[in-house]
């Protein structure tokens, strides 16, 4: 059964580590992230070592809007 995981954070350095692990487990990551502390360089990254694509969205959880 493949279970969809949302990580927040997941072009940060330990968000795309982790996105690798779920990917590699079998299961589908979906990543948001704003980008204050990252880059989408990275989320290139774990696509290219995974071989899988990864849904991608720019946003702040803490933004209630």
């Amino acid at each position: 059964m493949n279970s969809r995981v949302l990580v927040t954070g997941g072009a940060g350095y330990i968000g795309s580590h982790t996105c690798v692990e779920v990917l590699s487990a079998g299961h589908n990551a979906i990543i948001v992230d704003n980008f204050s502390n990252s880059c989408p360089e990275a989320v290139a990254r774990v696509e290219e070592i995974t071989g899988k694509k990864v849904p991608l969205y720019e946003a702040d959880v803490c933004d209630k809007e």
